[in-house]
């Protein structure tokens, strides 16, 4: 009798578990691109930044030693 009891449980949880799938939220493949491409354009912002960052140091440092 314990083995059908455990069958049966098991079958709730399957159950339940498709039950609880069935809700899940959808999602936007736009609102994904969009995320990525914002992403992208964060990072080129950054090594724009960086980028200048150390051309001006090196100029700055140059303008020093040249006096």
């Amino acid at each position: 009798m314990q083995i059908k009891s455990s069958t049966k449980i098991k079958a709730n949880n399957n159950q339940s578990n498709h039950h609880v799938l069935g809700n899940e939220k959808k999602v936007d493949i736009n609102i994904l691109l969009n995320r990525v491409k914002n992403e992208e354009k964060n990072i080129i912002k950054k090594k724009f930044i960086v980028t200048f960052g150390v051309a001006g140091s090196l100029l700055i440092t140059g303008l020093i030693t040249a006096l």
